[in-house]
């Protein structure tokens, strides 16, 4: 039997080492590593929503056979983090091979970077936010922007309960008013202030613009001062009010365009003194009275005193 063993010994070793050579080629030399930016999916139930900013990306790295990994695309790879379970608070989730899903048979994770992630989960909520329109720039000499509305004025929100409620306003994609003479309607979109809110409303958003040639002033003597309130006489009677307005639109106001309003409450006092004047338009239509602006009335106040008639009840 040894001699069996021993016979051609020198041809036996050669095949073990043959053998084992070709064992290295295929499982040692064609093995490597591979790092991949893969995203993470963070699953919620519907009552709640992230805050603030986790990460979005880890590396992971795998090993295997480098044919194999050659073939392997990060997009069909996912972070799968569920928390569909959790609760309003802050969780520290610890990342393991069992997160990822796609990677392809024979290959194995061999790191995870970073290996936990911390996440707010935070009540989500909904309401509307008032739209502000965002100019930039400004029209060629000799006009001026006189107003920027946007319909709808406000637009469904959506994110963190405590986020939405300190949300103030949504701005508008920038408005470019450069060069522009005359009124313009643009459809833009809308942008919360925080990264943590969402627009959730469809409906579009368009902004018009009204620009019109540069205001001029002018002074409207004897406007009757009108006090709001039961039996009492202002002193002086009359104002005068100093507007500003495009030319056009100013050759349109007269004096019965123009009312000057003191309030004097039901229960005040039989005499006020140095009660502010208001100054509306009741005669003008919505576009002239957005172009009209008060630069002064005079006097800016005026004292109020209780008629004969109501002294004596």
């Amino acid at each position: 039997m040894l001699d069996l063993l021993v016979r051609r010994w020198h041809l036996k070793l050669l095949a073990l080492g043959l053998a084992f050579a070709v064992w290295v080629a295929v499982t040692g030399e064609g093995r490597g590593l591979t790092d991949l930016r893969v995203p993470i999916e963070v699953l919620l139930s519907d009552g709640v929503t992230l805050q603030g900013a986790p990460p979005t990306t880890v590396t992971v790295r795998l090993r295997g056979p480098e044919p194999l990994l050659r073939r392997v695309d990060p997009y069909d790879l996912d972070v799968r983090v569920d928390l569909r379970d959790a609760g309003s608070g802050e969780r520290t989730v610890q990342l393991t091979p069992r997160n990822i899903s796609g990677v392809p048979r024979d290959l194995e994770v061999a790191m995870i970077d970073p290996d936990h992630v911390r996440v707010a989960i935070a009540r989500k909520t909904r309401r509307e936010v008032p739209v502000i329109p965002s100019l930039v720039g400004k029209p060629p000499r000799g006009y001026a922007v006189y107003r920027a509305v946007a319909r709808p004025d406000d637009l469904v929100v959506e994110g963190p309960e405590t986020k939405l409620a300190a949300a103030a306003r949504l701005r508008t994609d920038p408005i470019h008013v450069d060069e522009r003479r005359e009124p313009f309607t643009v459809r833009v979109g809308a942008i919360a202030e925080s990264s943590d809110l969402k627009v959730v409303d469809a409906r579009p958003l368009d902004v018009t613009v009204d620009i019109d040639i540069a205001p001029v002033e002018a002074t409207i003597e004897r406007i009757p001062v009108v006090v709001a309130g039961d039996g009492a006489a202002a002193a002086p009677p009359f104002v005068a009010v100093r507007v500003a307005a495009p030319p056009d639109v100013l050759r349109r106001v007269r004096a019965g365009h123009i009312r000057a309003v003191v309030d004097l409450g039901a229960s005040g006092p039989a005499a006020t003194r140095a009660v502010p004047v208001r100054v509306d338009f009741p005669g003008l239509d919505d576009g002239d009275r957005a172009m009209i602006s008060v630069k002064a009335v005079s006097p800016r106040t005026v004292d109020l005193k209780s008629s004969p008639a109501r002294s004596q009840r």
